[in-house]
């Protein structure tokens, strides 16, 4: 498998084209899809992020930042549990909650280049008065990475080229590295994994690294701190699709 570019079929992909139940969109954010080939079969392999959430607890399919799905032709079935997440009960609302304010304001924060410090400022009084003050770090978090999300995806729709906001609205450093890890760089990584593996993860899945399809960095899409790298495996045998967040 390469890396190069014109492997990737969309940046952004609509959510009703990447799981079969488009309410796990305030969980799992679409980065990209990737046309993936072994065997001589193709698969449209989607690279998720949930950045901003904490993953808790040790549920089938949705432990530790690790995800498993039903390939379902492309159209990922989740096979885990929400309830893995914490404060899950108000990711929802919070989502809807943000989605409305950026839909209303979005072209405002793009023309005047409205930083994630900026905004997480403005609306920050508005939290307050929605959500319980112990709800706080986690609702920051949440918040940062959907508005960094939201503003990279609306740049690239308006304009054609992807720059994350960090570049748009602070001048950071553009990244022009190939968006996928080379399969050299992303196994190295995940031989780390694979040997902590049983520290990991209490439920067993029968996964291997010759299962690797492609990897991504989080901080290209959604918040540019924590170095979350997003792995995808296929168990084309079995038809699923596991995402694997680690950070190194």
């Amino acid at each position: 498998m390469g890396t190069k570019q014109e492997n990737i079929v969309e940046f952004y992909p609509k959510i009703e084209n990447v799981l079969t139940d488009i309410s796990l969109n305030c969980y799992f954010r679409p980065l990209l899809t990737y046309n993936y080939n072994i065997d001589d079969k193709y698969y449209q392999i989607h690279l998720l992020c949930t950045d901003g959430l904490y993953c808790e607890g040790k549920i089938k399919y949705s432990e530790s930042n690790f995800f498993g799905f039903d390939y379902n032709g492309g159209k990922y079935k989740f096979l885990g549990n929400i309830k893995c997440f914490m404060n899950y009960k108000i990711i929802p609302k919070l989502y809807d909650f943000f989605l409305k304010d950026f839909m209303e304001k979005k072209d405002d924060y793009l023309n005047n280049k409205v930083s994630t410090d900026t905004y997480l400022g403005s609306i920050s009084d508005k939290i307050c008065k929605l959500f319980p003050a112990k709800y706080s770090d986690s609702i920051t978090d949440y918040a940062e990475a959907f508005y960094s999300y939201e503003f990279t995806k609306y740049y690239y729709e308006q304009t054609g080229k992807h720059k994350h906001i960090s570049v748009v609205t602070e001048n950071y450093g553009e990244n022009e590295d190939d968006f996928l890890l080379s399969k050299n760089d992303a196994l190295n990584i995940l031989e780390e994994y694979f040997i902590n593996l049983k520290y990991i993860q209490k439920n067993t899945y029968e996964i291997t690294k010759e299962m690797f399809c492609c990897a991504v960095e989080s901080s290209r899409f959604m918040s540019i701190i924590g170095g979350r790298l997003v792995f995808t495996l296929l168990d084309k045998n079995n038809d699923k699709v596991y995402l694997l967040e680690y950070t190194t």
